[in-house]
């Protein structure tokens, strides 16, 4: 009797061990934080360099240019002094906005504490009913945020918080948060806000739409066009909750979706939505 069941719990320790070891070979292929980072990443990102391309103190309504959003700067503001509440209105039904091809609708509404060109200079920043649809997309993503805020440090570098940010979608909900230094690397000699780009570092964190945790640490200078949907280059450690950090390359300055994840010393390409 006690030979059976030693045997047995031999037999049994075995495949205890034999269950663990698969589940330690199985490779890790997360990508889910990844895509939907750069989901929040992208469009958060780019509003520094669009308010900051039209960050102007003339009184009254303009529209610079065909496929941009109208600019509303309250007369009142003008006329009682700082802070100055300035609108972008890109409409109930949509525009198609000409520096990256995506449709947007609803505002931004960022309200300056002084002039924009002085150094030390605060924006803080509301978006309202706002939302963005990918060219050749069917349906919009939502993008709302509890707060964010935007310093000016010197004559091209930015400090931007942004907390609470949320993209919502009809069949999932992401949530982003950064805290971020932008320096303006082009465009900077000029009033064409379509030809700006900017390098970024610091942390984001966020949660993707499985529910899941994940800490973002800038370890290569990230670089957006404003007039690129998307990242172009830069690298990223990204931790999800569980898992192993993986590096995010975003390449090498071509303006496209893909972008290459290593985990493990094992690499390969996803696409950004």
């Amino acid at each position: 009797m006690k030979r059976i069941l030693f045997s047995s719990i031999l037999f049994v320790g075995a495949a205890v061990l034999t269950l663990n070891s698969c589940k330690k070979e199985e490779p890790d292929t997360e990508t889910q934080s990844a895509v939907d980072n750069s989901v929040c990443e992208g469009e958060f990102t780019s509003r520094l360099g669009i308010i900051n391309g039209f960050a102007i103190k003339e009184q009254g309504v303009r529209s610079m240019m065909s496929g941009s959003p109208m600019i509303i700067i309250n007369p009142a503001d003008t006329l009682d002094g700082w802070p100055i509440t300035m609108t972008l209105d890109y409409g109930t039904t949509g525009t198609v906005d000409s520096i990256d091809g995506k449709t947007r609708k609803g505002m931004i509404q960022a309200k300056f504490d002084r002039s924009w060109d002085s150094i030390g200079a605060v924006v803080t920043v509301k978006l309202l009913n706002y939302y963005v649809k990918n060219a050749g997309a069917a349906n919009f993503v939502q993008y709302a945020l509890d707060s964010m805020m935007i310093i000016h440090n010197s004559a091209v570098s930015y400090t931007n918080n942004i907390i609470g940010g949320k993209c919502i979608a009809a069949s999932w909900n992401l949530e982003w948060s950064c805290s971020r230094t932008l320096s303006q690397i082009a465009g900077a000699g000029d009033l064409n806000p379509y030809n700006d780009v900017f390098q970024y570092t610091g942390n984001a964190s966020g949660k993707n739409r499985e529910g899941k945790t994940y800490t973002v640490n800038v370890v290569t200078p990230v670089t957006k066009r404003v007039s690129c949907s998307w990242i172009e280059s830069g690298r990223i450690d990204l931790t999800p909750q569980d898992l192993a950090t993986r590096t995010v390359d975003y390449g090498n300055g071509v303006c496209d979706n893909q972008a290459t994840l290593t985990i493990n010393g094992n690499s390969f390409a996803f696409t950004m939505n």
